[in-house]
């Protein structure tokens, strides 16, 4: 089996066009944190909300992966080919106007994400909203 790790840090707060629009202003003032879902190969595999780690076992071979959020919002679509044993750590997280983004971890992320979390495993009936 192989492993795919997505992880969502907590971002500081910052200065964009989302926090511009009164309803951007609105979410962030009263600290609204929207789960994204995991579509893996067009499948939800589960969800990940802010500072969680998540792991996903999947059979090695070629997978694609994104984020989605509110069904219209999709990050871009990674692909990867997996071998036996494999592991592959990705971050996520949004732009400044709430579009989902995910990207590949570089060496020195994807040890912290190894050090600092457990990570959950996704479970079979977690909710995919």
């Amino acid at each position: 089996m192989s492993t795919i790790r997505i992880s969502r840090p907590k971002r500081d707060w910052s200065v964009s066009p989302a926090t511009v629009l009164p309803v951007g202003l609105l979410l962030r003032l009263f600290k609204f944190h929207f789960n994204f879902t995991v579509l893996l190969d067009e499948h939800s595999a589960g969800t990940i909300g802010n500072e969680q780690v998540r792991v996903f076992t999947v059979d090695p071979g070629e997978h694609r992966l994104r984020l989605r959020f509110v069904l219209l919002r999709r990050s871009k679509e990674m692909r990867m080919s997996l071998k036996e044993g494999e592991e592959r750590d990705f971050l996520c997280g949004s732009n400044g106007i709430g579009w989902p983004t995910l990207r590949e971890a570089a060496p020195e992320e994807a040890a912290e994400i190894r050090g600092s979390s457990t990570g959950e495993q996704a479970k079979p009936g977690d909710p995919a909203s």
